[in-house]
């Protein structure tokens, strides 16, 4: 038997606001909502859900990118605030984004 990871739940403290930020993300689609509750946000492959829980939580996601240049123009381009990408000594380069909640999204790719 396989296992894979469906998604991650977000603990956030306004529904609409963290709506309107995911759904700036490139290739995102917002499959479901309920109300003030919940939300399910679909990007490509994952699933982030979108929980009210009323107090705040943080998160770190990774997210893999093929052309991490692409990726961060069109973050701009969509009004998002990307920090600038950093090449780490193990091989990785990455950057990352903060949403309204304080959850880190943090983009990246591997040379090699």
């Amino acid at each position: 038997m396989n296992t894979t990871l469906e998604g991650l739940s977000l603990q956030v403290t306004d529904i609409n606001q963290s709506l309107a930020f995911y759904s700036r993300i490139p290739g995102a689609v917002v499959e479901e909502q309920r109300a003030d509750q919940f939300a399910r946000v679909r990007i490509g492959d994952g699933v982030i859900h979108l929980v009210n829980v009323g107090g705040k939580k943080g998160f770190h996601l990774e997210f893999n990118a093929e052309n991490l240049n692409e990726a961060h123009e069109q973050l701009e381009t969509a009004g998002l605030a990307p920090s600038r990408p950093q090449h780490h000594p193990w091989g990785k380069t990455e950057f990352r984004l903060t949403d309204p909640d304080g959850n880190v999204l943090e983009f990246g790719t591997f040379e090699g």
